[in-house]
C-alpha cells in the first residue's frame, strides 16, 4: 500500500527521535495504513489517481461522459467497432484514462492527509510513543507506587478531526454528490454555446 503521509512525518509528532528506528518504522506505517483503510471505506474511493478503461463512452460538446473524476488525463481513445452503438446510433469509444484525487500532494486535499496524521498518531500500537506518555516525578524504593507529575502536562495531540470533515471527497451515492468530469476528447468539440448537463 503507498502512504500518503510518511512514518517520519508521524513518529515526529510523537516525539520519536529521527532518524527513527525499524520497529517504530514498522508500528508507524501500520497505524498509517489502518487509517488510510478506513479512510477509502469512509470515502468509497482511492486516494491516489488509478488507470481506468470504460467501453461505450460517448463524446457530447464538453467532452467524454465518464464515470470517475476528477479527470487527470486521458490517454486514449479508441472508436468502438460498431459505429452506431450508442444512443441514437452515436458512437462510442473505449477510452482509458487516468482519474481520481491525490490525497498525498494536492494543496486541496490537505485535510485528508490532517485526518490520516491525527489518527495514526492515536493508533493503539503507538501508545509507547514519547509525547502520549505520563511523567513519573518519584517512585518508591521497592516500586511499590508510583506518583506522576502533575505540574507539567504532557504535550496535547491533535484530536483527530470528525471524519465528516473528509465528506466532499465521498462519492456519489454515500450521501455527498460530486458531479462527473468530463474533458474535451480531442478534435471531437462541437463548437457552440456551453451546455449544462443534468444527471
Amino acid at each position: 500500500m503507498e502512504l500518503i503521509v510518511t512514518a517520519e512525518d508521524v513518529a515526529r509528532r510523537l516525539g520519536f527521535p529521527l532518524p527513527i528506528t525499524d520497529d517504530v518504522r514498522q508500528r508507524t506505517e501500520t497505524a498509517i495504513e489502518d487509517a488510510q483503510d478506513a479512510l477509502v471505506t469512509h470515502l468509497g474511493r482511492p486516494l491516489l489517481p488509478a488507470e481506468y478503461t470504460e467501453t461505450g463512452v460517448q463524446a457530447g460538446p464538453e467532452g467524454w461522459i465518464l464515470r470517475h473524476s476528477p479527470v487527470v488525463t486521458v490517454l486514449s481513445a479508441t472508436a468502438d467497432p460498431d459505429p452506431r452503438s450508442g444512443a441514437f446510433g452515436a458512437p462510442t469509444y473505449t477510452v482509458k484514462y487516468v482519474a481520481g484525487i491525490d490525497a498525498r500532494s494536492d494543496p486541496e486535499t490537505a485535510p485528508l492527509r490532517l485526518w490520516l496524521r491525527a489518527t495514526a498518531c492515536h493508533h493503539p500500537v503507538l501508545a509507547d510513543a514519547p509525547i502520549r506518555q505520563r511523567r513519573v516525578s518519584s517512585a518508591s524504593v521497592e516500586g511499590q507506587s508510583v506518583t506522576y507529575d502533575t505540574t507539567t502536562e504532557p504535550s496535547m495531540l491533535l484530536t483527530p478531526p470528525d471524519l465528516a470533515t473528509t465528506d466532499r471527497w465521498r462519492l456519489r451515492g454515500r450521501r455527498v454528490y460530486q458531479a462527473a468530469v468530463r474533458p474535451t476528447p480531442p478534435g471531437l468539440t462541437i463548437p457552440g454555446t456551453p451546455r449544462t448537463w443534468s444527471m
